[in-house]
C-alpha cells in the first residue's frame, strides 16, 4: 500500500496588484487646503490697506507658509537693512568745522585747502579721506554778485575734482538759485529744501551732510521737519533728540492705509489718543527759536505743550474733523526741548519742525521702502494744502531703488511719476524741482558684482521724466562712477555688503557730491545773470 504524502510546499498565494492605491480623499483635502491658502494670499491685492501682506510680488521662499501663519513677508529694504546698525537721533554725525570749511570751499584763516574725493573719480576703490595739502593753496577764481566776500563768492576748490553736475538745460532750477541769492543778500529770511526719498534718506545720513554744508555757507535756518515716528527703526534725524510714547497709531502713504488719504507733509502721520506724547529737542550746534506742530483735527481736542520743562499755553483744537492746521511756539534762539501731549480728544499729528528766523532749512523726508509712485495714495487736495502751508524753494524727489522690484513698464512708471510730481508741486508750483536718481545697486553675476539692469533703466526713465515735468536731474550713478560702481564702493568701505546701501563714509561722499552739484548750479546761474546784465548794459 502506497502511503499518502502531503505536498511538501503549499501553493503560493495570488500576489497583490503592483499598482499602488492612492489616498485620493486625503490628497483631495490637501488640495483644498492649498487652494484656500492661495486664495487667502490673493486677498491683499484687492485692498491697499493689506499691501504689506502681498506675498507674491516679493522674493519669498515660502509664501504659502507665511499666508497660513499670517506672517507678513519681509520688506525688501528692511531685509537688506537687517544687518546694519540703527543710528540714534542724537548721533549727530557732525563733520568738524574745519572739514566743513574745506568741503564748502569757504576760506578760513589758518585752514588748509583740501577736498573730499568721490569714489567716481577713481577706478579702484581707495579709502575716502579728507586730503590736506601741505601748504595753503592760493584762492581760485571766484564767481560773485555781492561786493563783499560771502556765500556767493565761490572758489574753484569748492568743487574738488568732481565732474558730474546737474542736468538742467532749460534752467528750471533758476527759481531756487534766485532764492539762494536773495537769502545771501539779505532780501529774504529763509530758503527751504524738502528732500524726499527712501532708505538712503530715512536715516538722514546723506541729507545731514548736505544740510551742514549748505547751512555753513548760507546760514543755519534750523533742523526742519520731523515725523512723530517712522515706520522702521532706521528712521533717524541727526542733530536732534526725538521721543514718543505709546498711544500713537501710524498711517502712511506707502500702504495707503488712511481712508481720508491724509498723511501730512512727511507721508507718515500718527493718530494720538489721550496720554500720547511727542518730543523734539535740539543740540547745542543746532539751536532753534520756532517750534511748529502740524496736525489734523479729528474733532475737539486739547494738546498741552512744555518748553524746557516749563508749561506753555495749551493748543485747543476746535475745528471741524478733517481740517489741517499748524501752531508755532517761539522762544529766544537757543537749545530747546519741546514736548507735546494729547490731553483730551483725538488728533492726527503729522510732525514737528525746529527752525530759526533766518537761514537755510533742509527737510529730510525719507522712509524705508518708499517709492515716488506711492504718493498717489495721498489725497490730492490734502497734499496740495500741505505744500502750500509749508512751501519749499526746492523739491528733491530721490526715489528709484525700490521700484526695481515693482515690475513696472516704462510707460506705467512715467505716467505714475508724472502724476506724483504734479501732485507734490501743486501747492507751490513756483518752486523748483529736482529729480535725484537712484544710486547704483549691485548684483553678483558669475562671481563679479555688476549693476542691477533695472536700476539703470529707472535712471534713464527719470532723466526722460525730468524734461517732461520741468525738473532738473542729477545722476547719482554717474557720480558714483558708472557701471559696476557699487561693487567698487563696497570694496572701498563706502557701501554695505548688500550692494545697495551706503556706509557713513559713503553717505558723506554722496552728500558732498550733491552739495557740490547744487553749488555748481548756483555758479552757472550767477554767470547767466552776469552775462544778461552785461548785454543789457
Amino acid at each position: 500500500m502506497t502511503p499518502r504524502t502531503e505536498a511538501s510546499q503549499a501553493s503560493p498565494a495570488v500576489p497583490p496588484s503592483s499598482t499602488p492605491v492612492l489616498p485620493w480623499r486625503a490628497l483631495g483635502h490637501l488640495a483644498t487646503v492649498v487652494a484656500i491658502l492661495f486664495a487667502v494670499s490673493l486677498v491683499p491685492y484687492f485692498d491697499a490697506r493689506l499691501e504689506d501682506y502681498r506675498y507674491w510680488d516679493r522674493v519669498d521662499a515660502s509664501p504659502l507658509l507665511r499666508a497660513a501663519t499670517f506672517t507678513p513677508p519681509p520688506q525688501p529694504e528692511a531685509a537688506l537693512l537687517a544687518g546694519m546698525p540703527a543710528a540714534k537721533d542724537d548721533d549727530e554725525g557732525e563733520i568738524s568745522g574745519d572739514d566743513l570749511d574745506k568741503l564748502a570751499g569757504v576760506t578760513v584763516a589758518g585752514a588748509k585747502a583740501g577736498a573730499l574725493p568721490t569714489a567716481g573719480d577713481k577706478e579702484v576703490g581707495e579709502p575716502l579721506e579728507l586730503a590736506e595739502a601741505d601748504t595753503p593753496t592760493a584762492p581760485g577764481p571766484r564767481t560773485a554778485v555781492a561786493s563783499a566776500e560771502g556765500p556767493l563768492d565761490i572758489e574753484a576748490k569748492a568743487f574738488g575734482d568732481q565732474k558730474v553736475w546737474l542736468q538742467d538745460p532749460q534752467a528750471m532750477l533758476d527759481p531756487f538759485f534766485r532764492a539762494l541769492v536773495e537769502l545771501a543778500q539779505g532780501r529774504r529770511t529763509y530758503v527751504r529744501i524738502a528732500h524726499y526719498g527712501d532708505s538712503h534718506t530715512a536715516n538722514d545720513g546723506i541729507t545731514h551732510v548736505v544740510r551742514q554744508l549748505l547751512q555753513r555757507r548760507f546760514g543755519d535756518g534750523g533742523h526742519g521737519f520731523t515725523l512723530v515716528e517712522g515706520r522702521t527703526q532706521w528712521y533717524v534725524h541727526k542733530g536732534i533728540k526725538r521721543t514718543s510714547s505709546g498711544g500713537w497709531e501710524l498711517v502712511n502713504f506707502l500702504t495707503g492705509n488712511a481712508k481720508d488719504g491724509a498723511y501730512g507733509f512727511g507721508g507718515v502721520a500718527a493718530d494720538g489718543t489721550p496720554g500720547a506724547t511727542f518730543g523734539l529737542a535740539t543740540v547745542p550746534k543746532h539751536p532753534a527759536s520756532r517750534m511748529t506742530l502740524y496736525y489734523r483735527s479729528r474733532g475737539r481736542a486739547t494738546i498741552t505743550a512744555t518748553l524746557n520743562k516749563k508749561a506753555l499755553a495749551p493748543l485747543e483744537i476746535d475745528t471741524a474733523p478733517g481740517t489741517d492746521g499748524s501752531y508755532t511756539w517761539t522762544a529766544p534762539n537757543g537749545v530747546q526741548a519741546m514736548q507735546w501731549r494729547v490731553k483730551a480728544g483725538r488728533v492726527r499729528v503729522y510732525g514737528g519742525a525746529l527752525e530759526r528766523d533766518r537761514g537755510l532749512i533742509y527737510d529730510s523726508l525719507g522712509e524705508v521702502g518708499a517709492r515716488g509712485t506711492r504718493w498717489l495714495n495721498a489725497d490730492a487736495k490734502h497734499l496740495e494744502g500741505q505744500m502750500r502751508d509749508r512751501p519749499v524753494d526746492l523739491l528733491i524727489l530721490n526715489y528709484g531703488g525700490n521700484e526695481r522690484t515693482d515690475k513696472l513698464s516704462e510707460a506705467d512708471y512715467l505716467d505714475q511719476m508724472k502724476q506724483s510730481v504734479a501732485r507734490m508741486r501743486a501747492g507751490h508750483p513756483q518752486g523748483a524741482c529736482l529729480l535725484l536718481g537712484p544710486g547704483d545697486h549691485g548684483v553678483k553675476r558669475r562671481g563679479k558684482v555688476v549693476s542691477d539692469a533695472t536700476v539703470w533703466k529707472i535712471n534713464q526713465w527719470q532723466q526722460k521724466l525730468a524734461g517732461q515735468v520741468g525738473c532738473g536731474y542729477f545722476d547719482a550713478i554717474a557720480l558714483m562712477g558708472g557701471q559696476g560702481s557699487m561693487g567698487r564702493w563696497v570694496s572701498a568701505g563706502l557701501g554695505w555688503a548688500d550692494y545697495s546701501h551706503f556706509t557713513p563714509r559713503g553717505e558723506q561722499a554722496m552728500g558732498v557730491g550733491i552739495y557740490r552739484a547744487l553749488l555748481k548750479g548756483l555758479e552757472q546761474h550767477l554767470q547767466r545773470v552776469k552775462g544778461t546784465t552785461a548785454k543789457a548794459d
